[in-house]
This record gives structure tokens, sequence and C-alpha cells, in this order.
């Protein structure tokens, strides 16, 4: 998250020990320790909601892009009418086509 390597952490803990002293050091580090926690946790808690409400408009744009219910009813009705009987042959036309 920081890249924050050995030697780095080293100096920080060293320059830690000697503003707070042995005494009060184990305390902020607890502290320290607790509100990074927080904060990951803030972070997972935002980021989910986040990916949640992406993942709901993207399902609301499909249903936006989806064919009307009425549309479909109508082609259904337009499916299941029964076909037009054919005309009747002239008496000059062939059966035969080219």
């Amino acid at each position: 998250m920081f890249d924050i390597g050995f030697w780095e952490l080293t100096l920080v803990g060293l320059i830690a020990l000697l503003v707070l002293g042995p005494e009060r050091l184990p305390g902020a580090i607890r502290t320290t320790a607790y509100w990074v926690r927080r904060a990951r946790n803030v972070a997972a808690t935002v980021r989910a909601e986040v990916e949640r409400e992406l993942a709901l408009e993207e399902t609301k744009a499909v249903l936006r892009n989806q064919v009307p219910m009425e549309e479909l009813k109508s082609l259904e009705h337009e499916l299941r009418r029964p076909l037009a009987p054919e005309p009747p042959k002239a008496a000059g036309e062939n059966d035969r086509t080219a």
C-alpha cells in the first residue's frame, strides 16, 4: 500500500522509540494499528457498495435495452394467428420454378 521497505520501517520505529519512549510506544502502536484496520474496513465497505451500485446500473441498462413486453405480446398474438389460405393459382401458371 505505502511501499515501505524494511529499512524505512526500522527507521520509523527508532524515531518513534526516541520520541515516545519505551513506555508509550506499545500503546501508540496499538492505536495506530486500530486506526489502520478501521480505515481498511471503511475502504473495503465503500468499494463493495460502489461495485454493488455498478452492478445494479449495468442490470438496469440491460433491462432498458430489452424488448418491451407489449411488443412481445403483440408478436406472440401475431404468431399464434392462423395463416391465411393461399389464393387459387391461375389456370396458366406452371408449378415448376426456373
